[in-house]
């Protein structure tokens, strides 16, 4: 599982991290999305393990509200595939 995701993560552009969070009404800056987009490019594989400090950095550089939203999903994709990530 972790070599499609990281397969994904290769193909992955910043128009598809946006239309991804318009669709789950997450309306960023694009500065905000920048940095959303280099975190996960850059630390997918820690993320995976422990999400909790790139949650933190998160909250320091994304609004609050959308901060919630983008949390939440985390947690419920982490959740949902859980069992194919270890």
């Amino acid at each position: 599982m972790k070599s499609l995701i990281g397969n994904y993560v290769e193909k992955l552009s910043i128009d598809k991290l946006k239309e991804f969070g318009i669709k789950n009404d997450i309306h960023v800056s694009d500065t905000e999305l920048e940095f959303i987009f280099k975190m996960i490019k850059n630390d997918w594989k820690d993320i995976l393990n422990d999400e909790a400090p790139y949650l933190d950095k998160l909250k320091d550089n994304v609004n609050p509200i959308d901060y919630e939203k983008i949390k939440n999903l985390v947690i419920y994709y982490k959740k949902r595939y859980k069992g194919y990530l270890f």
